[in-house]
């Protein structure tokens, strides 16, 4: 039987349950977030996936601007 999941929704739902736990997730560089959901699907026997329509608008919040300028301070601190 086929299954498939959303990787980027998997990487939503753990955030959310980690900060429901008290803790303050940040996502880090290496792996990336979205890395180690496939991984962890993949461990499991399911199939990630993408919703590109999804990806795309999530893509279009921001300008590529805003993105360089957030992972500069990043790396800055």
């Amino acid at each position: 039987m086929y299954q498939s999941y959303d990787r980027n929704k998997l990487v939503r739902e753990v955030g959310e349950l980690l900060k429901r736990e008290g803790l303050d997730p940040i996502a880090q560089d290496d792996p990336k977030p979205e890395h180690a959901a496939m991984l962890l699907l993949r461990s499991f026997g399911i199939d990630p996936v993408v919703d590109h329509v999804a990806a795309l608008k999530g893509s279009m919040n921001s300008s590529w601007e805003d993105t360089d300028e957030e992972r500069s301070r990043r790396i800055r601190s």
